[in-house]
């Protein structure tokens, strides 16, 4: 089993590139994974040694490149010089990926709403740009060749390159005070751009019908009428429509994909899995069986607080892609998990399950115990 580390730039930086390099060599970690366009975040850095938090809108950590057209993303205004090449001339033999978010770009959305999901009660999320509009996927396609042509990746991990929308992630003080369930939430973020009309509308899709009936569905939700914890695959069943609208979704982004893939080139691209809930993928628009065409890896990231739901969550998944392997990611720490024996019985779990790469969530933000929790857990997986 391979080991990597997720990690924002500014604990490299505030450390050194090279001690952290030193740190987690010597917790048996082989690849770094490196925010490089990042959603809007605060961050609390328990050991960082210049601060304590660090608040940065979506930004870039790198200096975008020229192939840009209506939507490029926008450097760190912290940053000076293109802080992805500092920290890659900063390490001797980390391996460097790079993690990239791409629809949740609640800067570009507030500046662009024309490009963002529209709720079927035709309000903006602004939060999430919606990759029906061309001048999204020419963003995303962009933004992907742009970091497989820099020497310092060995990988591109893309998170949020789908139809991104889910309650607690979206934006800063969000408050809902209905319980909207997993078909609320999928019913509120389904978007019905114009974008996304027009491609239904185009497939013989009633778009006018579709959107009605998720409008008064969520109502209904909201009024108790119909029950939160409605699957929404039986919802879907008994909504041909939406059905219907929902299926053309899927289609676009496996679209896009084949278009993502030629822009990684030789560059290995993996997509994050598990949102909303592992083997649900479909709820963002991915098809994990038509995406496994254009993908080298999907991974995981399985928060859980213990081997028995870790696993659940890897099996959820595993049983709906096709020929493509799967990555897992822990959170070795708060609010997942809290002792040491924890993380080492995930990990050799992992391990026997055949796993071929782990990766740990997130350097900056582990306390000091967490750190040599991972230590430990892989020391014991090595044997």
């Amino acid at each position: 089993m391979e080991f990597a580390m997720w990690a924002y730039p500014w604990d490299l930086l505030d450390e050194g590139p090279a001690e952290v390099e030193t740190r987690l060599r010597g917790v048996g970690i082989d690849e770094l994974n490196l925010a490089t366009n990042y959603h809007t975040v605060q961050a609390f850095t328990p050991h960082s040694p210049e601060r304590r938090t660090l608040f940065a809108r979506a930004s870039s950590y790198f200096e975008p490149g020229s192939e840009y057209e209506n939507l490029e993303p926008v450097p760190y205004e912290g940053m000076d010089g293109d802080w992805v090449a500092d920290i890659a001339a900063g390490l001797s033999d980390l391996t460097l990926n790079s993690w990239t978010v791409g629809c949740h770009n609640s800067r570009l959305g507030m500046a662009n709403p024309e490009y963002t999901l529209e709720s079927a009660h035709g309000d903006d999320l602004i939060f999430g740009l919606c990759p029906s509009q061309p001048a999204v996927q020419t963003y995303l396609s962009a933004l992907v060749s742009d970091l497989a042509s820099r020497d310092e990746f060995a990988r591109i991990e893309l998170e949020t390159f789908d139809y991104f929308y889910g309650t607690g992630f979206g934006w800063h003080h969000q408050k809902i005070h209905a319980q909207l369930g997993t078909l609320g939430e999928f019913l509120l973020g389904l978007c019905f751009c114009p974008q996304c009309q027009e491609n239904a509308t185009a497939e013989g899709v009633d778009t006018e019908r579709a959107r009605e009936t998720v409008a008064d569905a969520l109502d209904d939700i909201v009024a108790g009428d119909v029950s939160h914890e409605h699957p929404p695959e039986e919802w879907l069943a008994d909504h041909s429509t939406v059905a219907a609208y929902v299926d053309l979704r899927e289609r676009t982004l496996a679209s896009l994909y084949t278009t993502l893939a030629d822009a990684a080139g030789t560059t290995p691209l993996g997509y994050y899995v598990g949102a909303p809930e592992p083997g649900r993928e479909w709820i963002v628009g991915a098809d994990l069986q038509a995406l496994s065409n254009h993908v080298d890896y999907y991974c995981l990231p399985a928060y859980e607080s213990t081997a028995d739901a870790v696993i659940e969550a890897y099996n959820a998944v595993e049983t709906v892609i096709d020929d493509v392997p799967l990555h897992v990611g822990l959170l070795p720490g708060h609010p997942a998990i809290d002792d040491e024996d924890t993380v080492v019985d995930i990990v050799e779990t992992l391990d026997s399950t055949g796993v071929p790469r782990l990766s740990f969530y997130n350097y900056g933000l582990l306390p000091e115990q967490s750190l040599e929790w991972v230590g430990t857990a892989v020391e014991a997986a090595r044997g």
